[in-house]
């Protein structure tokens, strides 16, 4: 994903891991949460929403997602927003693909 200064806290980025996009957020607690980049609602971009109470909100209708887990907390969502498993190792920030075993 690239170095861990390159996501400032609060702010949702936007990347690709291996061509998948995905919105990575650096959390209020100091975790980086990466999600996947289209909504689950309808496709609305996540990484353009806001970041508040450890929810990401998406700018499009509203839906609000736990970022420790994707679970909706406010929809009009109904289903949860997927979560790659992250990690930060040597001052980089990695992720593992959910394939990848």
């Amino acid at each position: 994903m690239g170095p861990v200064g390159d996501f400032p806290p609060v702010i949702p980025v936007r990347r690709a891991v291996s061509g998948l996009p995905v919105g990575v957020v650096h959390g209020e607690e100091g975790r980086r949460h990466v999600l996947a980049e289209r909504c689950s609602h309808l496709s609305g971009p996540p990484a353009e929403g806001t970041v508040a109470d450890g929810c990401l909100r998406c700018p499009w209708h509203g839906s609000e997602f736990r970022l420790r887990d994707g679970e909706v907390v406010r929809g009009p969502a109904t289903a949860p927003q997927p979560v790659l498993e992250a990690r930060v190792f040597s001052g980089h920030l990695e992720v593992r693909l959910p394939e990848a075993g």
